[in-house]
């Protein structure tokens, strides 16, 4: 089966390497820098890699995947959907689902199957030297099916994404990935920044822990890439920047107060709820072997 990745950065390096030893697949891809694409064809990621889309055989690929900030992504269907075989499955690794999915839907005619997709893993540092076949190991893979979608086109990136490593498939809408990743992922994002803006920060060296050290682990961000994250999803993370502000006051209104049972019965209750979340953990990454 033939599959080309369209960027070779953290995401789409990673994928290329964890599937490359596969002899049933045969990785092609683009990017746009000469490094990239020295390192990867030296390291035996992909078979071939061209520097501009509008030379890469994306006719001849069975699946595309798109690993490219939301905006480019959209930009690339809007260039070369006539390109993509009739047939041929076209996946994705964006932040944010609604900029792709609406360029799809604008295809006249479309004859290939989208399924939008988004690996829950990552690194501070991106590029593909920071690229490992381990960077999925035991993680989410989100997928976002609609009823056109084929079950076989499902089928087939769940095996992918079995074989990257990851340890379990969440089917979801893209509106409602969307919401969830303003959550889990941008508003951390918000929390992480906010922290390193105050104005002990740079007197706390020698204090910090991994308490600190994690919770402003991902403030080293790219600021291009969060900033177009973080508008295409402006509105839903806006209402939940507020949410947590309220939730950060009413922390602070128990903190000035003279009731310290008060905030022991809060923090009890915060605690029993993350507890209970952490039972929702699924097991170890699956060892299904590919295409079975």
């Amino acid at each position: 089966m033939k599959m080309m990745f369209v960027g070779l950065g953290l995401i789409g390096g990673s994928m290329a390497l964890a599937l490359c030893a596969n002899p049933e697949l045969e990785l092609y891809a683009v990017d746009c820098d000469d490094v990239t694409r020295f390192e990867a064809l030296s390291r035996g990621a992909v078979r071939a890699c061209w520097k501009d889309a509008a030379d890469a055989p994306i006719e001849e690929m069975e699946v595309v995947v798109l690993c490219l900030h939301p905006q480019a992504a959209a930009d690339f269907v809007r260039e070369q959907a006539h390109r993509i075989a009739p047939g041929a499955l076209l996946t994705d690794v964006c932040g944010v689902k609604r900029p792709l999915h609406e360029a799809v839907l604008a295809v006249k005619d479309r004859s290939f199957t989208y399924l939008g997709g988004h690996p829950m893993a990552g690194r501070e540092r991106g590029g593909f030297l920071n690229a490992s076949a381990d960077l999925f190991r035991g993680s989410h893979y989100i997928l976002t099916p609609d009823e056109t979608t084929p079950p076989e086109s499902v089928h087939l990136m769940e095996q992918l994404v079995t074989a990257m490593g990851c340890s379990d498939i969440v089917h979801t809408t893209p509106e409602a990935h969307d919401e969830r990743i303003a959550y889990t992922s941008q508003l951390m994002h918000v929390m992480a920044l906010a922290l390193c803006d105050q104005h002990l920060l740079f007197d706390s060296y020698g204090f910090e822990g991994n308490s600190f050290r994690g919770a402003t682990r991902v403030a080293a961000l790219d600021p291009n890439l969060w900033c177009e994250l973080f508008w295409a999803n402006r509105e839903t993370l806006a209402a939940l920047t507020d949410e947590l502000t309220g939730k950060l006051q009413e922390y602070s209104a128990l903190l000035r107060a003279d009731d310290r049972q008060a905030l022991l019965e809060r923090l009890t209750v915060s605690s029993d709820r993350k507890k209970a979340f952490d039972k929702l953990r699924s097991p170890a990454p699956s060892k299904t072997p590919l295409f079975t």
